[in-house]
């Protein structure tokens, strides 16, 4: 059974699937999205766990690394 991170972005949920890459990186696999639209989500991203986060797509998506953020930090206050 994998691991489904659940982002709330614009409004809509985003589920990616975290999957270990390595030792400290974590790839994001875009698993489903629901009423996000015709917008664009990056299918990947990937994080290592001193913080650093990267997708590949060119576009600015501060937004999305925003929800992830507050994602992981709840997620890290509830364990």
């Amino acid at each position: 059974m994998a691991f489904h991170l659940t982002i709330n972005y614009r409004g809509a949920p985003v589920i990616y699937e975290v999957i270990v890459q390595e030792n400290n990186v974590y790839q994001l696999h875009l698993h489903s999205k629901n009423n996000a639209g015709d917008e664009y989500i990056p299918e990947k991203i990937i994080i290592r766990q001193k913080g650093k986060i990267w997708i590949s797509d060119m576009d600015n998506y501060d937004e999305l690394i925003d929800a992830l953020t507050h994602e992981i930090i709840q997620f890290g206050s509830q364990t």
